[in-house]
Order: structure tokens, then C-alpha cells, then sequence
């Protein structure tokens, strides 16, 4: 969607001269956001005007089953609805503590919301940009990527989606 690619660009945009060492660009963050909610679509959600993901995008309970993490409640519930397990939210899947850690406005309303696209994405680009090295080195980007999920496949996923996009594909 439009709104999802602008945010995106923006996104890497403003953390690029921000960290210009860092590297990072746009098809890098859409990649990530069409594996964890193909561009904010996921479950019938689409971006509104504003670009806030509508009726909001909620993961499953990381309840340690199914292969999940075990992650108790941080937040209250007030990001997820979840009172005793947290989930990942918005469309680029934070968990509620590492929303409220990296979490970002970066649309200028008022509101740190991880359902907002601009917001979303420019979390992001802080958070694959807040460890050491440069993303346009094969291994620094694999550890970036790792850090936002520690999953091999998911690095090689997000990766090869990038890389599509960077080709117009």
C-alpha cells in the first residue's frame, strides 16, 4: 500500500541522516513489514487516512506453546489486550516492551502508537540500526535482522524480499 511504502521510505530517510554509518534503507524495512503483516493487510486490517492500522493488528499469546516465546504480560494489557502473556502489535510486530523502550512518534501527533505505520517503521530503522555495524555488510545486516527476530528463515526471508524489492520485483 501506498501509505505503507511511504512510511518506509521515510523511515530509512530519517534514520539514514540521522546514523548515515548504519546504512539502512526502504526495501529492508518493507520486507520486514510484509513477512509480519503483509504491509499492515494482515487479518482484514488496512491503513487508514492517518495510516494507522484499522482494526489494529494483534499477534497470538506468547505463551511458550506452538513454538512461541514465553513473555509475560508487560504492559497491562493496554498495548495488546492481554492481561497474563503479551503479543506483538502493529505492523511491524513489537512486543509491548520493546515498544515502550524503542518505541517512536514519528508523525509528529502526539501519540508513540505501534499500530502507525510512520511510527512502526521508523521504530524499526532504530531499532535494526542500535547495534553496531554498517547494513550494507552481509554479516552486520544478518545480526540486525537477528536482533529484531532470532530466527534464522526469518533472516533469510526478509533478506530475499528485500532484495526483490530493491530489484522492482
Amino acid at each position: 500500500p501506498v501509505r505503507a511504502l511511504e512510511a518506509d521510505r521515510a523511515a530509512a530517510s530519517w534514520v539514514g541522516v540521522a546514523d548515515p554509518a548504519c546504512h539502512i534503507d526502504w526495501a529492508l524495512l518493507a520486507a520486514i513489514g510484509r513477512v509480519e503483516s503483509n504491509h499492515a493487510r494482515f487479518g482484514g486490517n488496512q491503513l487508514d487516512a492517518a495510516g494507522v492500522a484499522q482494526p489494529g493488528i494483534i499477534g497470538i499469546r506468547l505463551d511458550g506453546t506452538n513454538g512461541t516465546a514465553r513473555i509475560t504480560d508487560t504492559d497491562g494489557g493496554r498495548l495488546d489486550g492481554d492481561t497474563v502473556y503479551d503479543r506483538a502489535v502493529g505492523p511491524m510486530q513489537f512486543i509491548p516492551s520493546t515498544w515502550r523502550a524503542v518505541g517512536v512518534d514519528a508523525d509528529g501527533d502526539g501519540v508513540k502508537n505501534p499500530q502507525d505505520m510512520a511510527d512502526a517503521a521508523t521504530t524499526t530503522a532504530i531499532y535494526l540500526c542500535s547495534g553496531p555495524g554498517d547494513l550494507s555488510r552481509p554479516g552486520d545486516l544478518h545480526a540486525a535482522i537477528m536482533r529484531y527476530n532470532p530466527s534464522g528463515s526469518y533472516v533469510r526471508t526478509v533478506t530475499a524480499i528485500a532484495a526483490a524489492y530493491r530489484h522492482g520485483v
